[in-house]
């Protein structure tokens, strides 16, 4: 900038300015060391996720990420290691259910940009509701069969994808299959199980990573002594042992 008055005095100022208009779309994903189950199914079965953002600009000035979950709105601050990488991670933990996740970007020029939403569902939960040994002979509920091939169901939420059952205390396990019925799951045991006292555990996985075990008590019986009869000695009269009587 050049000035001149009015008795020809000049003088020259310069001011250095940078225009930038641009920012890139900043994006986030879910850290793999927390999306348990299967990768990238975005499900986890942890309530204090860890969030990766990239594509940050160096001149980038707030970092925020807008969480919806439930008809509320949760606005947390991202932060920078010591390489540059951006994460996000909750201050308390997160109730099961869905959340979705928007990243904002401004920088130092005010230019500001959002990511694409990410929709991340959390499920810490997972129960066997009833384990049923299907030929339960004799009397209903006893968990007791004379069949040497014990069947089994068990009943499990919607989401669980693997159902595994052990009768040596967890030694071998075996999978059970599912039913044209969701959350049905049966399994037959295909070698002549000795009889005795047995205790059956249950193992149920579901999509989130989760885990439980229950148990069942059930006993194999397949004997039966043969029964016998005598007529009662005091009233075996005449010679003792010849079956007559007066």
């Amino acid at each position: 900038v050049e000035a001149t008055d009015k008795a020809g005095n000049k003088t020259t100022q310069q001011l250095d300015f940078i225009i930038d208009t641009l920012l890139s779309e900043p994006t986030i994903v879910l850290d793999s060391t927390d999306d348990s189950g299967t990768k990238g199914d975005n499900l986890t079965n942890v309530n204090k996720p860890t969030f990766l953002l990239g594509n940050i600009d160096a001149d980038a000035r707030y970092v925020t990420v807008e969480v919806q979950h439930g008809g509320t709105k949760e606005v947390l601050t991202a932060t920078k290691d010591a390489t540059g990488n951006w994460s996000v991670t909750p201050t308390g933990t997160w109730a099961d259910g869905d959340y979705t996740l928007t990243v904002r970007v401004e920088d130092e020029a005010g230019n500001e940009k959002h990511s694409a939403s990410l929709t991340v569902t959390v499920d810490t939960q997972i129960t066997i509701d009833v384990i049923e040994l299907v030929n339960d002979n004799g009397i209903p509920g006893d968990n007791m069969t004379n069949d040497a091939h014990p069947q089994f169901r068990v009943t499990v939420p919607g989401d669980v994808n693997e159902v595994s059952l052990s009768i040596d205390g967890g030694v071998t396990w075996v999978k059970a299959t599912q039913s044209a019925t969701p959350g049905v799951w049966n399994y037959t045991w295909p070698g002549t199980v000795p009889d005795g006292d047995y205790t059956l555990n249950v193992k149920a996985t579901d999509n989130a990573g989760n885990t439980v075990t229950e148990t069942l008590h059930f006993t194999i019986d397949t004997t039966l002594s043969v029964p016998v009869i005598v007529l009662n000695s005091a009233d075996d009269t005449g010679v003792q042992g010849d079956n007559m009587t007066n």
